[in-house]
């Protein structure tokens, strides 16, 4: 433990109070515990506060354990509903009771287990409840009066959400906007709702509305339209990450059991992460050897055939895999529908045909360079290679749709699945290909 004398203690409270609580939280993780309480005395509250919220669960724990009864009482009153949401759920339940019987105000309990009851990765366990509304017929200088009171942080005081008489959310106004038009009924100036998302929607949702209207924030309305909570356009970005990283994992066939990073976890549970598919992949390719032996016999009376199966298997899952990927982009983005299933399988059928084409053309001039086979192996190669790039672009393309349909992470569908389909198709394709062509 590092000795600090006053001097270096005043000169520490200074530096860290100035940092950002992003910072504070990554200092806060490496930091010795003996060190880790100093910092916590010398934080301001609303710091220590916000950089409490970013820290991993195992992390708060130990602080918690190691504050005084008025520490733990005043960091509960400074976390945001949210931010104390994510801290209970993300601590043991013993510890969860003990802070809402004796650290969490009665008056902020109904709203903690509301809160609490929300299924995880829903809009509902990621939204805030801290905002403000006003009636359409308040006046700006109304409005402003009652930013003024409100005990809210400022970067939530920039917007404004503006209801009917019925409490209906209709639109919203920006903080600048009443400054400049104290004199205007704030209907002339009030921005109308593009879109909002329901409690119950998956937190995907709010990531792509964010993205596509460009909101700083998005409403969050019950049934009947009235404002329950929102969810800040940082945060939007923040499931932006976490559904990224979860996709990629899908892609590549990595199931993460744990937000953990990448050196806190033990190889043992790295290893049981990325073994599932690998064994899914495993089992599944039963079906190729059984293909291979059914056509042995093939294989042996033209053994040229064996070098090329590398070459179309790996044509056909990364065909399938850009197909797969392009029209997840789209769903996401909400470009593709379910209901244009037949136009996307139309449109990769055509693309297929263009780059099967021109794959073709390169592997004739390819195989007449390096290879010295006969007529028969060079047309079975080229006749398989372009029904493969057709085939896979297809099923790289709907297979997403489906998935999407059936309520299936779509990313599933661009990883090891759809390089497992392909190439089980392209064996056979290939061989029944060759049965015909070389005439044996």
């Amino acid at each position: 433990m590092k000795k600090y004398n006053r001097e270096e203690l005043l000169k520490t409270q200074e530096t860290i109070n100035r940092m950002d609580p992003v910072d504070i939280a990554e200092q806060l993780e490496e930091l010795p515990k003996e060190d880790v309480a100093i910092w916590i005395k010398l934080l301001n509250k609303d710091l220590l506060a916000d950089a409490f919220s970013l820290l991993p669960g195992d992390k708060k724990v130990e602080i918690i354990g190691s504050l005084s009864q008025d520490k733990i009482l005043s960091l509960m009153k400074d976390l945001e509903e949210d931010e104390l949401v994510d801290t209970l759920q993300e601590l043991p339940a013993n510890m969860v009771r003990k802070l809402m019987n004796h650290f969490i105000e009665e008056e902020r309990r109904p709203v903690i287990n509301e809160l609490l009851g929300y299924p995880q990765e829903s809009v509902g366990s990621i939204m805030s409840v801290g905002f403000i509304f006003v009636k359409k017929t308040a006046t700006p200088t109304q409005t402003l009066e009652k930013i003024i009171h409100s005990d809210l942080d400022a970067d939530r005081l920039e917007q404004v959400w503006v209801t009917n008489e019925s409490l209906v959310l209709i639109g919203y106004v920006n903080l600048a906007d009443l400054l400049r038009n104290k004199n205007k009924n704030i209907e002339e100036f009030m921005h109308p709702i593009n879109s909002s998302v329901y409690a119950t929607d998956d937190q995907e949702v709010v990531a792509k509305l964010a993205h596509k209207y460009d909101l700083s924030e998005i409403p969050v309305t019950d049934s009947e339209g009235r404002l329950v909570g929102i969810v800040p356009v940082e945060w939007a970005i923040d499931v932006m990450h976490d559904e990224y990283e979860e996709d990629l994992g899908n892609i590549h066939g990595i199931s993460e059991s744990s937000p953990e990073h990448y050196w806190d976890k033990s190889v043992f549970r790295l290893a049981k992460d990325r073994t599932m598919w690998l064994i899914i992949c495993l089992v599944t390719a039963t079906f190729t050897s059984f293909i291979i032996k059914r056509y042995e016999t093939l294989l042996a009376s033209s053994v040229a055939l064996a070098a090329y199966i590398p070459m179309l298997m790996d044509s056909g899952g990364n065909a399938g895999t850009q197909s797969s990927t392009t029209i997840i982009r789209g769903i996401y983005t909400g470009e593709v529908e379910f209901k244009e299933f037949l136009q996307v399988m139309f449109k990769e059928f055509r693309i297929g045909i263009i780059v099967g084409l021109i794959l073709v053309v390169v592997n004739i001039i390819r195989m007449s360079i390096l290879d010295t086979v006969d007529i028969g192996v060079t047309l079975t190669v080229s006749a398989t290679l372009l029904t493969t790039i057709v085939l896979s672009k297809m099923i790289g393309g709907i297979l997403p749709l489906i998935a999407e349909k059936l309520k299936i992470d779509p990313t599933i569908m661009a990883g090891p699945l759809i390089t497992t389909i392909v190439d089980t198709l392209v064996l056979f394709v290939y061989f029944e290909i060759a049965t015909v062509l070389i005439s044996i």
